[in-house]
């Protein structure tokens, strides 16, 4: 079996282990335990209820070889009918984040480039991150769907968009940028469904689902690279300008023409075992990785 047939197997296998988590969880909530289901069995747990009621009244009229016999097939019909009413059904809805309208060329995306920018006005440096691109045409697509993920502001003071990156070991990293779950159009389509769902019922559960493109590549941190000093001298929440870049004939990188600086809030820069389930790039890593 080749490598590529051994990971198939193995994304299979997470994509499938997800599934099932996300459908069926059980949540201690004190001394009481809550059984959370999909909305899509809800036909069959009521189903299997009415057969449960029915089988207890017949219960009646079947001759059982001992009392122990009897107290025990009682005992079990009394268990799973508590179970199915503690169940608790969870319904999602499906938020479409803006998607590209052109073909990914991965091969096109070079690097990211790390640094500081010194303001003329003052006397204190501004970090400072860049894409680099091979194709300014293509850097430029990359650019109006960022801007369309930042809801067209560059200062993303909402934190529109998340970056991130996470080291896989000492010599490589894969850098992500993707739209945050809590955008301002995300929030007022999963609070109209909430409310929608409430009307219906007050005890079931909404999961947020979301629809999105995600940009990630690995990159190795060469000799000279200035990534390990940007790491230590950087601090989450610290603003930082974002840009996008094309290789120039002679090496350089200039900005893309007809582009301004993002300027963003939020960088995650964490090691591959420090991340949780609860990161985004825990399964893309364990998937792609």
């Amino acid at each position: 079996m080749s490598d590529g047939d051994n990971k198939t197997i193995k994304q299979r296998i997470i994509l499938w282990s997800n599934r099932i988590l996300f459908d069926f969880k059980i949540k201690r909530e004190g001394y009481n335990l809550k059984v959370i289901i999909s909305g899509k069995y809800k036909c069959f747990v009521k189903t299997l209820k009415i057969l449960l009621t029915l089988i207890s009244l017949f219960s009646a009229f079947i001759v059982f070889q001992s009392v122990l016999v009897a107290f025990l097939f009682g005992l079990a019909v009394y268990a799973i009918t508590t179970i199915l009413e503690k169940i608790i059904f969870t319904y999602s809805s499906l938020y479409v984040h803006p998607l590209p309208s052109f073909r990914l060329e991965q091969e096109k995306w070079l690097g990211v480039f790390w640094g500081y920018a010194k303001d003329p006005k003052n006397s204190y440096e501004i970090p400072l991150i860049g894409l680099q691109f091979s194709d300014e045409d293509y850097a430029r697509k990359i650019y109006d769907l960022l801007l369309g993920w930042a809801l067209g502001n560059h200062n993303d003071k909402r934190n529109n968009i998340k970056l991130s990156v996470i080291l896989t070991d000492e010599n490589s990293y894969t850098f992500f940028c993707y739209p945050s779950f809590e955008r301002e159009t995300a929030k007022t389509f999963y609070s109209k469904a909430e409310t929608d769902l409430k009307k219906e019922s007050k005890n079931d559960i909404h999961n947020r689902l979301a629809m999105m493109l995600i940009l990630a590549k690995s990159f190795d941190i060469i000799e000279g690279s200035y990534f390990p000093t940007f790491r230590k001298r950087y601090r989450d929440g610290v603003p930082y300008l974002f840009q996008l870049g094309v290789t120039g004939q002679d090496g350089s990188i200039r900005q893309v023409s007809n582009t301004e600086n993002f300027i963003f809030y939020n960088l995650k820069i964490l090691d591959k075992r420090d991340l949780t389930r609860k990161d985004i790039e825990y399964d893309m890593l364990r998937l792609f990785g």
